[in-house]
This record gives structure tokens, C-alpha cells and sequence, in this order.
């Protein structure tokens, strides 16, 4: 009788446990979401839209009306209306070395606020090192970054001859590298020269900078395919938001089943009084590198009138 109680007490228990959780827009209260990324290589955009619920069937909505400030360390250089259709563009390019905050006024809403920096223009030498099956392999040496620089970053594009496309993969054996993006994998790896597969980049954080490099590295392409490759100094502001953003992504890919709940993520955001990010960064692109190991060893930084002196505390790689 003691055990039939027991039974029936627990499945009382487990029963009014149960509730339905719905994820319906009652109580939702839409925030303004801000995208604006900005570096010197690019015209300055800002892009505003209201936030919606998950379970929302419609896109996200342009924010109407609001009027956008910039500053750079405290003085003004933007002033401008948002564009009602979402995305707001400007003549306005930084400059490396500066602070600069972001103002965002929308009526009945309030005001909203962030703060970055762009780092010193990274440079590195870069070269083309041996073709092993279908398998190129580069060295990348005599890397400087300024010390505002929170992270290198590296992505790249393959051209041939049904066109561009993104590097989907990079592969190394450095274990300076950081391991958010790597997966296991040993095939082909006496080809790739690693049993770790990088997604779409490589990244090393600042502290890791003098053990990675000289960073030997591979992709995927036959000997006349083309490949040019992007480094990033990433400010502290866009090395967050890009590092949690792909864990994100990852939630929201086949792997997880497009279920962006499977694992607990928050994308970094840096807004006052809304969401989203504000960042700095600066990048160079390469020339394209073709599969000639007798090519010569392209060299990278930016061309004097963006170029400035890097202060004593700046990282040099040291030359092994």
C-alpha cells in the first residue's frame, strides 16, 4: 500500500509539473537593433530595425525614424537622418588610432550608445609554400600588429575558373590557434598537413601572437587556382561579437538542427539601451597568390597616407 502511494505521489508530482509554454508576441517589447561595423577601408553604415520574437513570421522592420551622431575622441564628424529603408550610408571612413562613439536618437524610444576603437593596420609577410595533392600550403611570417589589436584574424577567397568563393575551410597544425571553429577530422590529413579542420578562419588571440607565427597553414585548390587572403585586426569590440556570433551560428546550422536553443549562446552587444553591435576593425587584402613556388613573397601593410607609426609597445614576430 506505502509503495502504490509512493507510485501515485510522484506521478502527481511529475504531472503538475507539465506546462505549455507559449513563445506568441503578448508580452514582447521590440528593441532597436543596431549593426554598424566600421573600419577605414570602408564608408561608414549604420543599420537600424526593430527586434521580433522568435516565433515571429515576418522579417525584421526598419527602423523609421532617427537620427544617427558620430564621434571621433568627442568630435563630431556625422550627423545625419536614418534611412527609413533600414541602412544608412555615409562619406565618413576612420581612421586607425582613434576612439570613436555612436549616438542613435529615435523618438519615443530614447537614446542609444556605443564605443569602439580601430586598431593599427596589421602587416605580414605571406607566400606560397608547396602544392601536396589537392592541397596548397602557405607560410605566413614576420607579422606586426598594433597593440589596440585584441585578436588576428584570417579569412581568404579561392578563385578559379567557375569563379570567387569563400575559403570554407583552413587547416594547421599550430595549437596557438584558437580552437572555437576547429573540428577533428583525419582525412586527407597527410595532404592538409593537420587532423584539425578551421571553418572559414583563423583566428589567434593577442597573447598567442609571438608563439603562432611563423604560421604555417593550408586550403583546398589545384595548382592553378588563385587564392588571396584577408588579415584582421580585430578591436576588442569586434573580436567579441565575431567569435560569439559564429558559436551562434553554429546553433542555427544543420548540425544543431536549426535550433538556436540547443546550447545556451549570448552574442556579445555592446549597445546601450538596445542590442546589437558597434565595432572596429582593420584589414588588408593580398594580391592574389597563384601555385608558382618560385612566386614572389608578397608583402602587406597599408600604403602611407592610411599608415601610422606603431607605438614601442606594438607586437613584431619574432623571425625564426
Amino acid at each position: 500500500m506505502l509503495r502504490c502511494i509512493s507510485v501515485f505521489f510522484v506521478v502527481f508530482i511529475c504531472w503538475a509539473c507539465e506546462v505549455d509554454y507559449s513563445f506568441g508576441e503578448k508580452d514582447f517589447k521590440p528593441r532597436v537593433v543596431v549593426n554598424a561595423l566600421i573600419s577605414p577601408q570602408e564608408p561608414f553604415a549604420v543599420r537600424l530595425h526593430w527586434s521580433r520574437s522568435y516565433s515571429a513570421q515576418s522579417g525584421f522592420t526598419p527602423v523609421g525614424e532617427a537620427e544617427i551622431r558620430l564621434y571621433e575622441d568627442n568630435t563630431e564628424v556625422v550627423r545625419c537622418p536614418a534611412d527609413p529603408e533600414g541602412t544608412t550610408q555615409t562619406t565618413f571612413r576612420a581612421a586607425a588610432g582613434r576612439s570613436y562613439r555612436l549616438v542613435v536618437s529615435v523618438p519615443g524610444y530614447g537614446e542609444l550608445s556605443a564605443r569602439t576603437t580601430i586598431p593599427e593596420a596589421p602587416a605580414a609577410r605571406i607566400s606560397f609554400a608547396h602544392q601536396k595533392g589537392w592541397y596548397r600550403h602557405f607560410d605566413m611570417t614576420d607579422l606586426t600588429a598594433g597593440v589596440d589589436a585584441k585578436a588576428i584574424w584570417l579569412r581568404g577567397t579561392e578563385r578559379d575558373n567557375n569563379g570567387e568563393k569563400d575559403i570554407y575551410a583552413f587547416y594547421t597544425t599550430s595549437v596557438f590557434v584558437d580552437q572555437v571553429n576547429g573540428a577533428n577530422d583525419a582525412y586527407e590529413s597527410d595532404e592538409k598537413g593537420s587532423t584539425i579542420d578551421f571553418e572559414y578562419f583563423l583566428r589567434v588571440a593577442r597573447e598567442n601572437l609571438g608563439a603562432a607565427f611563423p604560421l604555417r597553414f593550408s586550403v583546398f585548390g589545384a595548382v592553378e587556382n588563385r587564392h588571396t587572403f584577408q588579415i584582421i585586426a580585430a578591436s576588442d569590440t569586434y573580436d567579441r561579437y565575431m567569435r560569439s556570433r559564429y558559436k551562434h551560428e553554429l546553433n542555427t546550422g544543420e548540425s544543431a538542427q536549426e535550433n538556436p536553443f540547443i546550447e545556451q549562446i549570448t552574442v556579445y552587444s555592446n549597445i546601450d539601451n538596445g542590442i546589437g553591435i558597434f565595432a572596429g576593425y582593420n584589414y588588408y587584402t593580398t594580391p592574389e597568390l597563384c601555385g608558382n613556388a618560385s612566386q614572389a613573397v608578397w608583402r602587406f601593410a597599408f600604403p602611407p597616407y592610411l599608415r601610422r607609426k606603431l607605438p614601442p609597445t606594438a607586437f613584431h614576430a619574432p623571425k625564426r
